[in-house]
């Protein structure tokens, strides 16, 4: 367990003093407040998620602007812990009740020739600390029309592998840089497009120590009364290091006639542990007068299962250790390394009070199913999404 930082005296305080400075700073420009409350419910009685947000920015100057964000997630439920589900839930899922309090602080700069971006963040929750660096240059080309964008971040983690009640390895930490490129580009008045390249090398302990992997043992062999198979469940062992990479194409595009906008994008994600993920999206928004947009959105995501992952360790030839270290062999039972595919469904509608006042709200429904025809179909959640937000411009 981490020693618990006054964190919330200390975001209420950081919020409160940019919006003091909302309030007095000269009016350089655009000032903007954001609320967002989310909640997600798994079917089943599984993970329950509830999620506050607010995030403030405001001009300093006529080429600097700050902004805050604050977030509060709790989260409870159960969600499987490796082992093979059985008709007792208590068996195969573990119980979570823990909440999560993050800030983060950005400084943005616009120059002549380029913009500048800087961010610093914390995450805090019983058993997961996190501080994450960003930086950003963009330039733009052509009056504007293309933007080329390059960026650098990093996570500096520190993870309690002593839970869910094992003795684990103590606090351990695992840091995560990023290089990211992009290029945006503005075809006409109406359409644009945009391309992100991402490089990622997390590195350190990267297990999840709510997972585990059953292996079974023979007690007894040969004896006729005592002979037994006990199903023994092991910390799962992944990689200490891993090459991650992510394209993701967006196209935009306003059709005058229809006073509507389609949003499209791909995100292909690789690693090098045989992980390929695809996701496709599909959003329109549609005017409605002056003072509402509806914007359904359709999202599918398929993904190929991690080289490490099995259900169990049977037949497998690999013998576990005791706790992960991160060397061979490596292996895990947790379900998102599967082979899965997941569908979003959603609708959003925004009401405009004011051209400075907009309050909106969605829902969203997410299918997932296993494809590789092993694993349980039980392990994997649906799940219901409400959202409601607010943004006040002045």
């Amino acid at each position: 367990m981490f020693p618990h930082f006054p964190f919330k005296t200390y975001l209420k305080s950081l919020v409160l003093s940019l919006l003091l400075l909302c309030c007095f700073c000269k009016s350089y420009g655009q000032k903007n407040l954001k609320l967002k409350f989310q909640d997600w419910i798994e079917d089943d009685d599984r993970i329950k998620v509830r999620s506050w947000y607010a995030e403030a920015n405001t001009p300093i100057n006529d080429n600097w602007d700050v902004g805050v964000t604050g977030m509060v997630d709790t989260i409870s439920g159960a969600t499987p812990n490796g082992r093979p589900p059985t008709t007792n839930n208590s068996e195969w899922l573990a119980k979570l009740n823990e909440e999560r309090k993050a800030g983060i602080l950005n400084l943005n700069k616009k120059g002549t020739d380029y913009d500048f971006s800087f961010e610093v963040g914390l995450s805090d929750e019983p058993d997961y600390l996190s501080r994450s660096y960003a930086a950003q240059i963009s330039r733009g080309f052509a009056e504007d029309t293309l933007i080329v964008t390059t960026g650098i971040s990093y996570l500096d983690d520190e993870v309690d592998s002593g839970v869910p009640g094992g003795p684990g390895l103590g606090i351990q930490s695992k840091k995560t840089p990023e290089l990211m490129v992009g290029v945006y580009r503005m075809l006409d008045s109406k359409s644009s497009v945009s391309l992100n390249l991402t490089y990622g090398r997390p590195k350190g302990y990267l297990s999840d120590p709510y997972k585990q992997i059953g292996a079974t043992k023979t007690l007894f062999p040969g004896d006729p009364v005592l002979e037994k198979d006990i199903l023994y469940l092991y910390p799962e062992n992944r990689p200490d290091e891993r090459d991650t990479f992510t394209v993701y194409l967006e196209g935009k595009k306003y059709f005058e006639e229809l006073d509507g906008s389609v949003d499209t994008s791909y995100r292909f994600f690789t690693d090098d542990s045989g992980l390929t993920g695809h996701t496709i999206e599909l959003k329109w928004m549609q005017r409605l007068g002056e003072k509402f947009v509806i914007s359904p959105l359709y999202r599918i995501y398929q993904q190929s299962q991690a080289d490490f992952y099995n259900i169990t360790l049977d037949g497998t030839g690999k013998t576990p250790v005791l706790q992960p270290n991160g060397n061979t062999p490596h292996y895990s039972a947790d379900y998102r390394l599967s082979e899965l595919r997941a569908s979003t469904y959603g609708l959003k509608i925004t009401y405009f009070h004011r051209s400075d006042l907009s309050l909106d709200l969605s829902l969203d429904r997410y299918l997932v199913n296993g494809r590789d025809g092993r694993t349980d179909q039980r392990v994997y959640p649906d799940a219901q999404v409400l959202t409601m937000g607010m943004q006040w411009e002045f």
